[in-house]
């Protein structure tokens, strides 16, 4: 029986253009651009390339007509309106889904204990629950994964109901995740290393995820929400200060530069991305290659010491080296590779790869790296 849940009575499909801000979105409609209103502050990088479908509800507002509510992904619907999560909790709360919490008898909201608030607290009959909910919308071949940012506020939550629950209090983190080809769920500690840790030294906290069946771009099915693993083991083997790493550098001008025993190389006006490992301390070494003032040591050096801008870097927080794998998979799909640089301790011809384009917009770079954030076993 299909228990149907939905957060507006009416969308209306659109083309990325761009994200203006934090909390707009340009598109394509009708032939015609404008604008939404973005009721999600994070990143959401997998989904904002330009051409790409999003879903929009009619509103009316002073500055917006209309607000951002879903996108595809991976051939399944992501509910991007985040605000509203707590709202389908509560409903699968008062629908008795979770057997979990077969019969509260209060449900309360905003609970606030000291400086604290909390999403829910639910009086049931075995005991009172002190619930924070968290929306998920990153979800790559199936791996489920937050925050997609840092976020101080996410680390706060997690210590504050790890020392409730050495106070007595039964403690919970649920992740609503909004796509429903999530099978497991992981923190992202690639992206914030600290929520990582922050996740594993809390183990009296209760971290549950919930997959919801997205059934189109502004509804779910209650009744086919599913609980799904959450892999602590992936996150005590890889969270890690050790892993590999891509730099997104940009080179403003054709230049020539003396590049250590290699010698001069000519550099093309575009974009580099540069793959490393660092299986000591992965922070230390990316802000080490964001300073300007530093020895000759690699010869990445030679580029980041004031010859071009490091615009992005992904780290890949792993307990296995992944570096040459990783720049054989974006060598195939880059303009041009720079012979010898950075392989001269490996079997790799290049570590270093160029692109006319920016690759931080190119989807086939971010799929490679998802798929290298998201394929590690225990």
């Amino acid at each position: 029986m299909i228990n149907k849940y939905s957060l507006y009575d009416d969308w209306q499909k659109a083309t990325y253009l761009r994200r203006k801000n934090r909390f707009v979105m340009e598109f394509l409609k009708d032939g015609k651009k404008m604008t939404a209103y973005v009721p999600n502050t994070g990143r959401m990088t997998e989904f904002r390339f330009e051409g790409r479908p999003f879903y929009l509800a009619p509103v009316k507002s002073k500055k917006f007509n209309y607000r951002v509510v879903a996108t595809k992904y991976q051939d399944a619907y992501v509910i991007l309106d985040t605000v509203k999560v707590n709202d389908i909790f509560d409903a699968i709360l008062k629908e008795k889904i979770l057997d979990e919490f077969p019969n509260p008898k209060e449900i309360q909201r905003e609970y606030t204990i000291g400086n604290s608030r909390f999403d829910f607290l639910l009086d049931c009959e075995n005991g009172k629950k002190l619930i924070e909910i968290k929306s998920c919308t990153l979800c790559h071949n199936g791996v489920a994964m937050f925050p997609d940012a840092p976020t101080k506020r996410g680390r706060k939550h997690i210590d504050q109901l790890h020392q409730l629950a050495e106070d007595g209090y039964e403690t919970y983190i649920y992740y609503l995740v909004l796509n429903r080809n999530a099978q497991y769920f992981i923190p992202d500690f690639h992206i914030d290393f600290e929520y990582g840790k922050s996740f594993q030294k809390a183990d009296n906290v209760n971290f549950r995820a919930l997959r919801l069946n997205i059934s189109d771009p502004v509804s779910t099915d209650l009744n086919d929400t599913a609980q799904i693993p959450v892999k602590k083991s992936i996150v005590d083997h890889h969270c890690t200060k050790k892993g590999s790493y891509v730099l997104v550098l940009e080179n403003k001008e054709d230049s020539k530069i003396q590049i250590g025993a290699i010698g001069n190389i000519n550099f093309p006006k575009g974009y580099y991305l540069y793959v490393g490992s660092a299986m000591n301390n992965l922070d230390k070494r990316i802000k080490r290659h964001y300073r300007k003032r530093k020895k000759q040591h690699w010869h990445i050096d030679y580029l980041t010491k004031g010859k071009m801008d490091i615009i992005e870097d992904y780290k890949f927080r792993r307990s296995d080296r992944i570096e040459a794998q990783l720049s054989r998979k974006i060598e195939k799909i880059a303009d041009n590779s720079i012979d010898g640089f950075g392989a001269s301790d490996s079997q790799e011809t290049s570590h270093l790869h160029y692109f006319t384009e920016n690759p931080v917009k190119n989807q086939e770079v971010y799929n490679i790296i998802l798929n290298h954030m998201t394929s590690m076993q225990t």
